[in-house]
């Protein structure tokens, strides 16, 4: 019966039915699309080697991964900030090497043009590095020649001592806007602990006539003796024809102080200071130090850029945790140094009105490190670049942590006196740390911060800090020792 009704529609309606099939088959046909669609997608997210052969991918963020496995406009020129030390102290370090087998860096389908006869060709290219990509499992086949790292390639992995030093710490020439800035200094500083529980502060300064392309070099040293012994300022200032230094490479001279990094890595430092034209004594007239400084543990902080709008300010922090050995010798009272606790960072950019919070500190297990920088603007308040709170530990780095509040707790009204205690809350998704500070030492110098305003007061502080709060899900409760610097308007 139903048979009979379907032909007798079909001989009395042809077109109708007609339509109606391809109704069906069409949209039966678009359905059978999507499904393969979707499946060959499904494939190709479970498929290793169309990204890069790992189980686990690091994108920079905000990344579109559809866009980035399609090759889209989107996809290109997207780099993973700072890649050398995410690779070498998480992915490849030791504190996942019992879960992380081989990582290898990848660039994808990126669209480069080549030059031929006919003009330019599109084409598309990629890069890893050979040999991690062979212990990732997904070197390519190759049709010909041979596929191998080169000296690059194993210096970007697994760079020597010295290598690694040379490149994170070079010196900078200003770009932009920066190179017609008088104000543009840039240091090396060093703090070394000596023997006798006082310590040293060591500064390689070079600025001045910058955009004359004429380097003038400052030295400043402070030896801060255990009290009620006062402490002594050794400053002297060296003209361009005595400054020596290349952008990108770390050794500089200024007369006769000097800091060149080894061949094994360690920094040489070598200083002739005279003492400070106001110092009350003169037995001391003259600070001369030969220090070797070398890393105890891996804990630097690579280069940042952490100023605002309106002014540059860069940093790196070669030597978390390093030791110096060698003399200081104040006029003729030497002190003889063995693997003697030390801190080197390094500063660059312009200084017009910028302050600073910084502190470093030894707790526990852990090597902590917080700065911010901010510039102090005509009749507004003072605009801050980055803020950060900075961990490292047996494994290299540990963490950075965005800071929340930084508060200072002064013992007269109205921030009299000097600093009394430091408090720093910061935090990293579902981790977060407080830092509390005591203040032992402070030593207070009023600096002029911009030509035609009042001196800021500059606290170099010494004291004791406690570390507490959670990280990758564990609680830490930590104390321990450091340096710590703050800044307030003159009064």
């Amino acid at each position: 019966m139903i048979l009979r009704l379907v032909w007798a529609s079909l001989r009395q309606r042809s077109g109708r039915s007609a339509l109606l099939l391809g109704g069906y088959a069409l949209g039966v046909g678009v359905t059978i699309v999507l499904l393969s669609v979707g499946q060959a997608m499904v494939d190709q997210a479970r498929d290793r080697a169309l990204l890069g052969g790992g189980d686990l991918i690091v994108l920079p963020e905000g990344i579109d991964l559809e866009t980035l496995r399609t090759g889209g406009a989107s996809s290109m020129y997207f780099a993973v900030e700072q890649a050398p030390l995410l690779y070498r102290e998480v992915l490849a370090g030791t504190r996942f090497d019992d879960r992380i087998a081989a990582a290898a860096p990848w660039i994808d389908d990126e669209l480069l043009y080549l030059e031929a006869d006919t003009g330019l060709v599109p084409i598309s290219a990629g890069a890893t590095l050979p040999d991690l990509a062979t212990d990732l499992g997904a070197a390519p086949q190759l049709v010909a020649g041979s596929w191998e790292d080169v000296d690059a390639d194993r210096s970007w992995r697994g760079p020597s001592t010295a290598e690694l030093y040379r490149s994170i710490d070079g010196l900078h020439h200003p770009r932009g806007a920066a190179a017609q800035d008088t104000t543009w200094a840039e240091w090396h500083y060093f703090n070394v602990l000596l023997p006798d529980s006082g310590w040293l502060y060591l500064t390689y300064m070079v600025g001045g006539d910058v955009p004359d392309g004429r380097w003038w070099g400052r030295m400043l040293a402070t030896r801060v003796a255990p009290e009620p012994e006062p402490e002594t300022v050794y400053s002297v200032t060296i003209g361009p024809e005595d400054v020596a230094f290349a952008e990108g490479d770390p050794d500089l001279a200024i007369g006769q102080s000097s800091v060149t990094v080894q061949p094994d890595g360690s920094y040489r430092l070598r200083a002739r200071v005279p003492v400070d034209a106001g110092a009350t004594s003169r037995d001391l007239a003259q600070l001369t130090v030969d220090l070797t400084v070398s890393e105890r543990t891996r804990r630097y902080l690579p280069p940042v850029e952490i100023g605002g709008s309106g002014f540059v300010s860069g940093y790196t922090v070669p030597l978390l945790d390093a030791r110096a050995t060698g003399s200081v010798c104040e006029g003729g009272r030497c002190h003889r140094l063995e693997d003697a606790r030390t801190y080197h960072d390094h500063n660059w950019g312009t200084w017009s009105r910028v302050t600073w919070d910084w502190g470093q500190a030894r707790a526990g297990r852990y090597s902590v490190l917080y700065g911010g920088v901010a510039q102090a603007n005509e009749g507004a308040e003072a605009t801050p670049g980055g803020r950060f709170l900075y961990l490292a530990d047996e494994h290299g780095f540990a963490g950075v942590f965005a800071i929340r509040d930084l508060t200072i707790r002064w013992p007269g009204p109205e921030g009299r006196g000097t600093p009394a205690a430091i408090a720093i809350h910061a935090d990293n998704g579902p981790d977060s740390l407080a830092l509390a500070v005591t203040v032992g030492h402070t030593r207070v110098t009023p600096i002029p911060i911009a030509p035609d305003g009042p001196n800021a007061l500059f606290y170099q502080m010494r004291g004791r800090l406690e570390l507490s709060g959670r990280l990758f899900g564990t609680e830490v409760q930590e104390s321990g020792d450091g340096f710590f610097e703050t800044w307030t308007r003159g009064r």
